[in-house]
């Protein structure tokens, strides 16, 4: 999925112990592919139009990373995916400005279960 095709649709990458948000694809330049790797849980996250100095921050807390991917259509109720890197590869190609985040199990919440 990219998300050109998903306006409703956004992925953020924090760092886990601080909170300090490195990517919004809702108010960043960035575009992005995830590929979800089967039923273990594991994505693969692409992100297009990352900065060489932003993609060195990114990997110097590599191991304390989380990645969020949320789903927000209109008049529905949002779904929430929680991605864990842990000891998974991230990688940059400064090339193509592209930063690759391969990630671990995910968690899926739907708020509205919670808060109704």
């Amino acid at each position: 999925m990219t998300a050109s095709e998903h306006d409703y649709e956004r992925i953020l990458v924090k760092h886990a112990v601080t909170g300090r948000m490195f990517v919004n694809s809702g108010t960043d330049d960035v575009t992005y592919t995830l590929e979800r790797l089967g039923e273990d849980g594991g994505a693969v996250l692409s992100i297009q139009g990352i900065s060489p100095w932003l993609a060195e921050e990114i990997r110097e807390v590599r191991r304390e990373l989380n990645v969020f991917h949320f789903e927000e259509p209109p008049g529905a109720p949002p779904v929430k995916h929680w991605f864990y890197v842990g000891e998974h590869d991230v990688t940059y190609d400064e090339s193509t400005s592209a930063l690759t985040i391969r990630t671990g199990a995910e968690i899926t919440y739907k708020p509205d279960e919670y808060w109704a």
